[in-house]
Formats: C-alpha cells, structure tokens, sequence
C-alpha cells in the first residue's frame, strides 16, 4: 500500500498525493469528519478520551440508542449520558403522544362528531387480536421520526413501523428496514 500525504484544500476537497506524484482529491464531509473522531478516540487511551458534547449525546439517544449504546459509541462513562438523556426521551414519548393522536379516517365510518384517533384505532384493533404486551417507541431516523408498536398475538411477536410527520401530523407505514435503529428501541409507556 502506498502511503499518501497531504498537499493542501481546494473547494471543500483534501488534495492529497502519493509518493509517486500522482494526486487524488477527498471530499471533506460529515464521513470524514464522523471517521476522523473515531480514529482518535480509538488511539487515545481512555483516561485522555475527551468528553462528547450534550449534542452529540442527545442526537444519538433521539436516533433510539440507549445509555449504554451512546456510552460505547462515544466512548465515555454511561453516567455522562444519563444526565443528557431525559430530556430526549421525554421528546420520544411525547411523539408518541402526537402520533396517536392524529385523526384518521376508519373505511366508510365516518362519524361528523366523533373522528377516531391512530390510537385509538389500533388499539381497538389490538383488543380485536387480544394483542398483549403492547409496547410503543419512536426514534429520529434521517428526517422523519418511526413509531414502532411491538406486541404479542396468538403467541407471535408482532412489529409495525410508521414515519411521522409531527409538522403535519401525518403517519404513513414505514417500508424502511431496520438500519441505524437497536434491535430493541427504548420502550416509553404511553
């Protein structure tokens, strides 16, 4: 492997060169910048590592990790995201609230003074499955937030996703697959 170095920016780009002369350009993005953390957290030892940044912390706990994910992640104490993480997830819980809250239209029963909640919807259709162990989470995926309801029915574990749009009250199922998102996401009570 030949190694490079270096030569200077142009235009939001790294210019760099190898030891032969030949030039290459690197665009300087959140890649390289997100890789460039991670190389010196990793080479520092622990005790040096320096502290992540409430920011950093809360956009990692509203993107559905829990404490201890973040803490491994970021490389630091669990009880340093603790102390940054109620906030976040009071704001999930409370997108949970506004989900189930949006108004939705049920087939042909359209009743002028009494529109159904999402909530109430599916949870009328839960009680029709004798759903148990309802459990709701949401979490920060790109722009949109997922609502993810998990429960159990007939002895099957069940996992429906929504994108919601909080702005404009709008849900739609989510088609996305499980990328950034825990393989378990924080479960708020709702």
């Amino acid at each position: 492997m030949e190694n490079v170095t270096i030569v200077g920016t142009e235009s939001g780009v790294l210019v760099l060169a190898t030891e032969s002369g030949e030039r290459f350009s690197l665009p300087i993005d959140d890649v390289l910048h997100r890789e460039i953390r991670r190389a010196t957290r990793q080479s520092e030892p622990s005790a040096q590592r320096l502290a992540a940044s409430p920011r950093d912390i809360q956009a990692q706990i509203r993107a559905g990790l829990t404490a201890a994910e973040v803490a491994e992640l970021l490389g630091i104490d669990v009880d340093d995201v603790i102390r940054f993480e109620g906030p976040v997830l009071a704001e999930r819980e409370h997108v949970i609230g506004q989900a189930l809250a949006v108004p939705v239209l049920i087939g042909s029963e359209v009743e002028p003074d009494a529109q159904p909640t999402f909530g109430t919807a599916i949870r009328a259709k839960l009680a029709d499955v004798q759903a148990t162990d309802e459990r709701w989470a949401s979490w920060k995926e790109d722009r949109s937030w997922i609502i993810k309801l998990e429960f159990s029915a007939n002895e099957v574990d069940h996992d429906a996703r929504w994108s919601f749009d909080p702005r404009r009250s709008a849900l739609s199922p989510s088609t996305r697959t499980r990328r950034s998102s825990p393989a378990k996401a924080p479960s708020p009570k709702v």
